[in-house]
């Protein structure tokens, strides 16, 4: 759900094992938590503006299913979609408490419980820590952004731990009590994701407004790897089937439980590589 930001920013955020839920013992860079971001469907956050998805009335087509990580392309799809209303868009990006981050939605399925269980199974302890790691040489952009990372930190209940100029053994005494915070937060969250699954609960009533305007539905995938990453919805919680199905996959970490979700209750779509977007832009603009 989250655009990915620049690669040349001298201020990493590596925040992105969050919604990834690969987080573990071993120690990595920034370049490394990049990749991992973008394998993902994730990568680091740049824009802050929240989105709740856009239904038009008069659209005979919407996009169901977007990867985050093209965030230039995810600009413009939302920018068309306010300035134009050419076509629906049903994809949501929460940012905040107001929009909904960090917030859970009751699923019908399982009485008294949130989309949770269903999507992600219980989430690893990690994934309640927020690493922040200021660089050298200095940004102007330093303060806002941390000032983001604050508020998504206290929006989603997480640890924030920023990484400045502490040296080695001091920078590990305060991972190693940071993570057993985040074990306790995690615990009182019953292993919910911290960033909630209001997300989902959103974009589920914007599909449904859709089909129901008898609008034809679109997924892009990533660039060459359309068709494949797909999962059954009764596997999402699946770890193992999940970490096999993100080895090769053309979906985002969201994507993957929006295209299972449309699967199990057999609404048809259309599948598109990411690199087709800009020609289904055009065709429904001009």
């Amino acid at each position: 759900m989250i655009p990915c930001g620049g690669r040349h920013v001298s201020f990493q955020v590596f925040n992105v094992l969050v919604l990834s839920g690969m987080v573990g013992t071993i120690q990595m860079n920034l370049e490394t938590l990049q990749r991992l971001a973008e394998l993902s469907g994730f990568g680091l956050a740049s824009a802050r503006i929240a989105f709740p998805g856009h239904i038009s009335q008069s659209a005979t087509d919407c996009v169901v299913s977007f990867p985050g990580k093209y965030s230039d392309l995810w600009d413009k799809a939302v920018s068309s979609v306010t300035h134009e209303d050419t076509f629906s868009l049903a994809c949501v990006f929460l940012t905040d408490t107001a929009s909904g981050l960090g917030r859970h939605a009751n699923c019908p399925e399982t009485p008294g419980k949130c989309w949770c269980r269903q999507i992600y199974g219980p989430v690893p302890a990690a994934t309640y820590l927020s690493v922040v790691q200021i660089s050298a040489d200095g940004s102007q952009h330093h303060d806002q952004t941390l000032a983001f990372k604050r508020a998504d930190a206290e929006a989603m209940g997480q640890r924030l731990l920023i990484k400045q100029h502490q040296g080695d053994i001091e920078w590990e005494q305060e991972l190693a009590e940071a993570l057993q915070d985040a074990e306790v937060r995690c615990v009182e969250n019953q292993h919910r994701a911290p960033w909630g699954c209001q997300w989902f609960e959103d974009w589920k009533q914007n599909v449904d407004r859709a089909a129901q305007l008898h609008q034809t539905l679109h997924v892009f995938c990533f660039e060459d790897s359309k068709g494949s990453g797909k999962m059954p919805w009764e596997l999402l919680a699946n770890e193992r089937a999940r970490h096999e199905a993100r080895k090769n996959s053309g979906l985002g970490a969201s994507q993957t439980a929006e295209v299972a979700y449309l699967d199990k209750v057999g609404l048809s779509y259309v599948e598109h590589d990411i690199m087709e977007f800009e020609a289904f832009l055009s065709s429904r603009t001009t």
